[in-house]
């Protein structure tokens, strides 16, 4: 017996766009069987009317000759003449003779109720092309011919009456009944064995899928820290270079800043580089250590690392917070997330401004929000805010160092982590970030 287990990693944020294609695929599957057995219900449907209507059309067309015996001498001379009963020894079939006024002259046939013919079907139909006439009521299925005078001159034609062949329709709709659960039961294991191979099948690729992103980690790791052993080494050097400026010319003091200053941008863009690729390499929960983490304290210790920036900046750097508010979470990711977004706040305030840091619980809800009154973002740029490298030419302007992934990498661990970002912001009014945590 084949067993086959979903994994738990399947349900994980990380692995959400292969989720999204498993559900397209079962929606398209779900469509494609659905059409598939409407299709075919509908064809075998279609021919057993058709098959239906044929037997009783051939019905009426060999019993059209009798029907003046009928009128003239009556059914039991027409008895005498042809054995009827053979024609209804297998079916529940019913044949009636009418005059051209439409009265009932005789019924041979299976007793059971057949709609009566119209009054006025005579003066409605008065030519070949009107008949046959197929119709149902109930369950019974009808056949209705004409029968005319064979007169050479066929401008002259005369009504002489009518024929009727009925047949119970319960033996379709028996057919119609199982072939509707056959249908039913047939697409319902077609969609469950689809859906179990697709599930297996997204598993199977998504093994050499995690060991590709193991091997990747490890070399973005490795060539992180090859990065920044020669770019601390000049980092170094400068500095030495820089405390001992009667060593050196006036000249090379500006050049070596220049350099230095470089080197702690390269420094930061390869922090932030790597901070993203762990972001988006990472999909174990083992490896993200889920814990309960207090805001509280977490919220403190921001406040004492961000709060000689702000009193050397002469911003007003308030953090409110309501007591013993904890959500789950990496405590790494999530302290990077809120120093982003403050160090992107405090960097973009002029001075004498104010950054207000709130966290609050509504519902199930927990709501953090960083607002300031820096230089705002335009309505054209919002769409753009989170796209890597991106920056605008306000930001451009004011800080020309920044590297454009602050945001990148803060939308990338609320959305690991379940959340949602918003962001309100008006130029020269400042800017308001909202991240919900359920």
């Amino acid at each position: 017996m084949l067993l086959i287990t979903i994994s738990p990693q399947f349900l994980r944020p990380s692995f959400l766009p292969l989720k999204r294609l498993v559900y397209i695929y079962l929606i398209t599957a779900i469509a494609i069987i659905g059409i598939s057995e409407i299709s075919l219900y509908f064809f075998i449907i279609r021919n057993l009317e058709q098959q239906s209507n044929h037997e009783l059309l051939n019905l009426v067309e060999v019993a059209a000759p009798s029907l003046n015996i009928v009128k003239t001498q009556g059914l039991q001379n027409l008895e005498q003449e042809i054995p009827w009963q053979n024609l209804f020894a297998e079916k529940e079939q019913t044949l009636e003779w009418f005059n051209h006024r439409g009265k009932l002259l005789a019924k041979e046939g299976n007793n059971f109720l057949s709609p009566p013919l119209k009054p006025n079907l005579s003066t409605n139909n008065k030519t070949k092309e009107d008949f046959p006439l197929f119709k149902r009521s109930g369950q019974v299925h009808t056949v209705t011919i004409a029968v005319y005078t064979n007169n050479l001159d066929s401008k002259n034609i005369s009504l002489e009456g009518y024929i009727r062949a009925s047949e119970s329709t319960e033996q379709m709709d028996t057919i119609r009944n199982k072939l509707q659960l056959g249908l039913a039961i047939g697409g319902t294991l077609a969609l469950l064995l689809i859906s179990i191979s697709s599930i297996y099948l997204t598993q199977q690729t998504i093994i050499p899928v995690k060991h590709g992103l193991k091997k990747l980690k490890k070399i973005t790791t490795d060539v992180s820290h090859q990065l920044r052993t020669p770019l601390t080494r000049i980092s170094m050097a400068t500095e030495i270079l820089l405390t001992h400026t009667d060593k050196i010319q006036p000249s090379d003091t500006r050049k070596l800043k220049i350099i230095n200053d470089a080197v702690e941008q390269l420094k930061h863009l390869i922090e932030d580089l790597l901070s993203l690729i762990r972001i988006d390499l990472t999909a174990n929960v083992e490896e993200l250590q889920i814990t309960d983490v207090s805001l509280n304290l977490l919220l403190q210790t921001l406040k004492v690392q961000f709060a000689p920036l702000a009193h050397t900046n002469n911003i007003d750097l308030q953090i409110q917070i309501q007591n013993n508010i904890s959500i789950r979470g990496n405590t790494a990711e999530l302290k990077l997330l809120l120093t982003n977004l403050l160090e992107n706040a405090l960097n973009y305030t002029e001075c004498g401004g104010k950054v207000h840091l709130s966290a609050n619980l509504s519902e199930e809800t927990v709501v953090i929000s960083v607002q300031d009154t820096g230089i705002g973002i335009t309505e054209q740029d919002l769409p753009f805010i989170f796209q890597h490298f991106w920056r605008g030419e306000s930001a451009k302007s004011r800080r020309p160092e920044g590297s454009g992934l602050g945001l990148t990498i803060a939308r990338a661990i609320v959305q690991r982590q379940g959340g949602i970002i918003k962001v309100n912001s008006q130029p020269g009014q400042g800017s308001c970030f909202e991240v919900n945590f359920t």
